[in-house]
This record gives structure tokens, sequence and C-alpha cells, in this order.
């Protein structure tokens, strides 16, 4: 925390809301007894006397709300201080205040929100856990059900970060049902949040390694309809089933998913954008489609990124065929693209779809070929080649048969020259008029 963030109060706006006709002197003199202790941010110790000293008189006046800025602020001195302790002690007597009802629930609401920002970003996951805990406690005394969902996702973070799968599997048993109705559908008003769960639920299960949960929450989060979340959360939401139809080979769909979560990503500004840029790629290599998606004005922006680089190369080398440029950038830049391990799992794939590809054109001009040709070209097995070409016949890419014997691939070449169809259409033509012209002379 910052000398300003203590000096200067987000929620200040609040403290000159009373009315300046009921000359209330007590009102004023406390007022100016906790802008006195604002004051001394350089020397915290006699802050924290003053501010006590506010909360005293506030409790012998009539609890009011300089009390309870005054208790933040020694919350936030507490915090800065990493004296965790202190901090829940004074958190307490901040919430009576909320239970009580003592100042407005919209401002308690967000002077909750704000502390727990602090928090989350100043203090470690246990004493954090505490925190959230004893906010939401407090928010389902008072019903505070938007802060209370919204504090539950944070907790449920924390529990994500530190693999507490049991409490964290209630937690969020806890926040699907608040989303629901009592026949187990999803409330209208509520998809957006339970999106949200969804979305936790998916970083648990990817997690865990639960692939069969994994792909039945996402096939949740797509049933869900009436929803405006984060592009953040639909992001990871679109890139979780990218994956999902990447581990049953379904090229295209993943294509599609991937494309989504970049759009997603990019609009929320995530660093994760670079990551499923790839992923895209490589799922459209692997669904030999026509399109390459670095060509859209979204992804050319990032074409200087070190990843996307090494990506690019090997895209080119894809797409003309280039056996050894393609297995040269496999090998020369693993630290760029092997590096990802989910990229790793798929580069077997990959090297087969190439490999079928650049057999397409290598025996193309032929109608026969030798096998240990392919391997050499290839930089592959006998073994390999072979299946490839048994995959390629059967697949009807190419059509002949394998000899055996001879070790040779051989080729039916079947003509579907154009000119030869506009010839036999020509042909047919004039023995048509040239029996009608028969027939006229005949009669």
């Amino acid at each position: 925390m910052s000398d300003d963030d203590f000096m200067f109060d987000e929620e200040d706006e609040y403290d000159f809301e009373y009315e300046e006709d009921d000359g209330d002197e007590e009102v004023v003199g406390i007022e100016t007894k906790y802008y006195n202790a604002k004051a001394l941010r350089d020397d915290p110790a006699a802050a924290l006397r003053e501010f006590q000293l506010v909360i005293d008189e506030d409790n012998t006046n009539g609890r009011s709300e300089w009390g309870f800025k005054a208790t933040k602020q020694i919350i936030k001195l507490h915090l800065q201080a990493r004296d965790f302790d202190k901090v829940l002690e004074f958190y307490d007597r901040m919430l009576n205040y909320v239970r009580a009802s003592e100042v407005a629930r919209n401002y308690a609401e967000k002077s909750i929100n704000n502390m727990l920002e602090r928090v989350s970003s100043n203090a470690d996951d246990q004493f954090s856990r505490e925190f959230y805990q004893r906010t939401l406690d407090v928010l389902k005394e008072t019903q505070s059900e938007r802060l209370w969902l919204r504090t539950s996702l944070r907790l449920a973070k924390i529990l994500l970060q530190q693999a507490q799968f049991d409490e964290l599997s209630a937690l969020l048993a806890t926040l699907k049902r608040s989303c629901e109705d009592e026949r187990g559908i999803i409330i209208m008003e509520r998809g957006t949040q339970a999106l949200e769960v969804n979305a936790v639920y998916l970083e648990m299960y990817e997690a865990q390694g639960a692939d069969k949960q994994f792909k039945d929450t996402y096939m949740q989060c797509e049933a869900v309809k009436s929803a405006v979340p984060h592009p953040r959360i639909m992001g990871y939401i679109h890139e979780s089933g990218g994956k999902i139809y990447m581990s049953e080979r379904c090229w295209a769909k993943a294509q599609s998913c991937f494309f989504d979560a970049f759009k997603n990503y990019d609009e929320a500004g995530s660093n994760r954008r670079v990551e499923v840029l790839q992923y895209l790629v490589l799922a459209s290599m692997l669904s030999e489609s026509e399109v390459n998606p670095l060509s859209s004005p979204e992804a050319k922006s990032y074409e200087n990124e070190p990843p996307i680089r090494a990506i690019i190369d090997l895209v080119h080398a894809y797409e003309n065929r280039d056996v050894q440029a393609f297995e040269r950038i496999l090998s020369s830049d693993q630290s760029a693209i092997l590096e990802d391990g989910f990229i790793k799992r798929y580069i077997a794939d990959l090297r087969r779809t190439f490999r079928m590809q650049a057999i397409e054109g290598i025996v193309m001009p032929y109608t026969r070929i030798r096998i240990e040709t392919l391997v050499r070209i290839l930089a592959a097995t006998t073994a390999e080649v072979e299946e490839l070409l048994v995959a390629l016949i059967l697949d009807r890419r190419l059509k002949g048969s394998i000899d055996q014997e001879n070790s040779t691939l051989l080729l039916r070449q079947d003509t579907t020259d154009k000119t030869q169809y506009e010839a036999l259409n020509t042909w047919a033509t004039n023995i048509e008029s040239f029996m009608h012209t028969s027939y006229a002379l005949l009669s």
C-alpha cells in the first residue's frame, strides 16, 4: 500500500455528505480529528493513536461513519505493517458497523470490496482465506447477495491456488445452488454468475486432470445463453472447449474455439492471447484449413512476438511443403514452440498431417515411385511411410496400391483434363448436328 493510498482514500467522496445547517459541533470536531489523523501519514504510530481517539470519541457520542472510517484507516496501517492479528481484530470491529447498519449499505459494501482488494494484493493466501471467510459470514447475515457472490468467487480463486480442492468443491456447490431454482435450472437473471462459477469448476478439473468432468462442465457452459460475462471468462471457456476438441482430434471445432478464445482474450487485454494464438495456428494446420489465422487483422499485431515468430516460420514451411525447413524448425526452435506442453502433445499429429500433404505433392507427377525415395525425402522410417501411404489410399486421397515385393507405390492417373471433356462434348454436338442434317436431306 502506498502512502498516497493511505492519505487519499478512494472512499473520501462520502466524507462531505452531511448537513451543514444542523449546528452539530461534535460532528465537526470528530471530522477534524479524523482528517488531522490522516495527515500523519509519515508517522504511522502517531496516526494510529489519533485514529483510536476518533473511535473512542465516536463510541462516547454515539457510533457514526467517522468511527467506521477511522477503523478502516487503522486496518490499512496494520496491513501495511503486516500485523495480521491486528488487521483481523479491527476488521471485526468494522464489520460490526455493517451488522448494526450504522453506515449506508452501499458505502459499507464498497468499503468491504476495497478492503478485499487490498488484502488480496498485500497478504498471504492463508490470511486472505480467513479474512474472506469472516467477510462472507457478515454478508450472509446482512443478505448482501451480490457482494457475497463476488467475495465467494474471490475466495474460490484462493482455494484453487492452494489446491484445496475439497473445500473449493463445497464452496462451488454452494455458489452453483445460488444460481439455480428449486428444479436445478439456472435462473435467467443469474446466467452470468453461473458461467463464472463454471469457469472456476473448469480450472479445478483441469488442475486435477478430471477430463470427463472437465468436458461435462464445458457442455454446461455452452448451454447457458442468458449471460454476458467478462471477455476473460469467455476466453477461458472457449480455450477449454478448444482443448477438449483437440483431445478428441476434432481439429476444425478446436480451431473455431481457439479463434473465439483469442478474440475474447484480446478484448480483455489478457496475456493468454499469445499462447492461444499458437493453439489456433496449431489447430488450423491440423485441420488442413486453407485459411491462415495469422492473416487476420487481430493476429497481425502479434506476429513479432518470439513464440509467434517461430510458429509463423513453421506455417510457411507447412504451406510450402518444405520438409527440411519443417523438421529444422521443430528441432532448432524447441525453446520457442515445444516448451509449451500442450503444443508438444500434438507435434506427432502435426508431423503426420504434414507428411501426408508432402507425399501428395511429391507423387503427383509419377505413375510409380519407390518407397525408399519417400523415406529419404521425409526423413522417416519405411514403416512410417507405408502407414501414411495406406492411410492416404484408404482416404482416397491417393489412387493406387503398394507393390510390397518391389517396395513401390503404383499410382493410377485418372484423366481429369478439362480440355478433353470439352473436346468430347464438341464431338458429340457435331455428331448430333450431322445426324439432323442427314435426316433433313433424306426426307
